[in-house]
């Protein structure tokens, strides 16, 4: 049995091999799953944050989907350790782009007005450490938006596809880490963020032909899961598409604010 910490290192080694291999492949799902009333995922982030945000930072920004949906006069910082999901950003036009550490940020303290963090928190081995620094550049008021897989809600209707997916895989879909709303809350309170909102809601992902069904497993987190058991989920789900019908994309969405702390005679 494999230790914590080998389990660690191969994950590291699967997602920059996975994202090096497949730049903006969350955005190319994300961007096309939708609700309703709230947009796309990435919309519904922006929609979280003031109505002129300031300076945001988008930490493991990917190709930086992200930056599009903010207001005009926004002032923009993407960062990720994938150069490649970034190339894939500045070749779409997207700009103020650069190789960081989430652990380490390249910024002062009290430097920024919102940090965003848009389907990555789960890849994170030291959350902990990643909202030390979190804390540490937002100005005091400032917001923290961030959103990420989850497992709720769930439409019954949504075994039809789910069901043949995981049988086609042998497995379920796997992420690094599965951080509940309870120890996020708390890792938040513990750094002076104050938990403003945490909610989830069901996306749709348009499954409408054996494209998009390939898409949908190309994107998923597959570190065990052979080339010949992806293609049979991909050709299994494919079988279940159709005009109209969609896969479930859950998503949580987090936001905090920075805790803004009085002197003793009750000033800023």
């Amino acid at each position: 049995m494999r230790t914590p910490l080998e389990r660690s290192a191969g994950w590291a080694d699967y997602l920059r091999d996975y994202h090096a291999a497949r730049p903006g492949i969350t955005e190319a799902v994300i961007t096309r799953s939708t609700h309703p009333d709230a947009g796309t995922p990435y919309q519904w982030v922006v929609a979280a944050l003031p109505v002129s945000p300031g300076t945001v930072v988008d930490l493991a920004c990917g190709s930086a989907p992200l930056q599009q949906h903010l207001p005009p006069g926004t002032g923009y910082v993407g960062l990720d350790l994938s150069e490649p999901e970034l190339r894939a950003g500045v070749r779409v036009g997207r700009s103020a782009l650069a190789v960081a550490d989430v652990e380490r940020l390249p910024l002062t303290d009290a430097s920024v007005d919102a940090v965003t963090c848009s389907m990555a928190i789960m890849l994170f081995d030291r959350l902990d450490l990643v909202l030390d620094e979190v804390a540490r550049v937002l100005r005091p008021g400032g917001t923290f938006a961030t959103i990420r897989p989850a497992g709720r809600p769930f439409d019954l209707s949504d075994l039809l596809h789910v069901l043949p997916l995981a049988v086609g895989l042998g497995r379920p879909p796997q992420l690094p880490h599965r951080y509940r709303s309870r120890t996020v809350a708390r890792l938040l309170r513990e750094r002076g963020l104050h938990l403003a909102r945490d909610e989830a809601l069901r996306f749709a992902f348009p499954l409408e032909g054996p494209a998009d069904a390939h898409l949908a497993v190309q994107a998923l987190y597959l570190p065990d899961v052979p080339p010949v058991r992806r293609r049979r989920a991909a050709d299994l789900l494919a079988r279940t598409a159709g005009a109209g019908r969609s896969l479930p994309v859950s998503v949580r969405r987090t936001v905090a604010t920075r805790v803004v702390e009085l002197d003793a005679r009750g000033d800023r």
